[in-house]
């Protein structure tokens, strides 16, 4: 951005009229939802929840379980902000069925970037909003059936891989 202001590519203010607000304040409070979710106990409620729920299940149902909690949740907050959220989630369901940690640090991550079914999981998603004249409905409709497809064939593939 230096080089192209100082090159004469732009001027100042077509450099700063560039700039999206909306996109700073949405990372912004993606990062303090994250936070709140994790100060609250929001986020033991949702690993308690997922041992509650799928308890007697094996581990490929509550790995599948948890990438689709994970994968949902990174449309509503950064990608980032999920990470640094559903990690430490994933380690203590791992800890807790007695199976190696990695595995669902692996798969929160595979989840987190599955962010593309809302404007707000992904910043890149914001910026072509507005240019392209996107409407949230258009991430949905597209975003969506590929979160879902990434899901199945996740869940699909994991056992096979980590032999689960």
């Amino acid at each position: 951005a230096t080089a192209m202001i100082l090159t004469g590519c732009v001027n100042l203010s077509q450099a700063t009229r560039a700039l999206d607000r909306n996109i700073y304040l949405m990372v912004g409070t993606s990062l303090a939802l994250g936070t709140a979710i994790s100060l609250t106990g929001a986020a033991s409620f949702i690993s308690d929840s997922i041992i509650n729920s799928f308890g007697n299940s094996s581990p490929t149902m509550i790995l599948s379980a948890f990438f689709l909690v994970v994968a949902l949740f990174t449309n509503t907050l950064s990608n980032s902000a999920c990470a640094i959220l559903f990690t430490p989630i994933g380690v203590g369901l791992a800890i807790n069925l007695g199976i190696d940690p990695r595995i669902f640090a692996i798969t929160c991550l595979f989840a987190c970037n599955c962010s593309f079914a809302t404007p707000i999981g992904y910043q890149t998603n914001l910026l072509v909003m507005g240019p392209g004249q996107y409407q949230f409905s258009d991430f949905v409709k597209a975003g969506l059936p590929l979160v879902l497809l990434i899901w199945l064939t996740f869940t699909l593939a994991a056992p096979f891989y980590w032999d689960l």
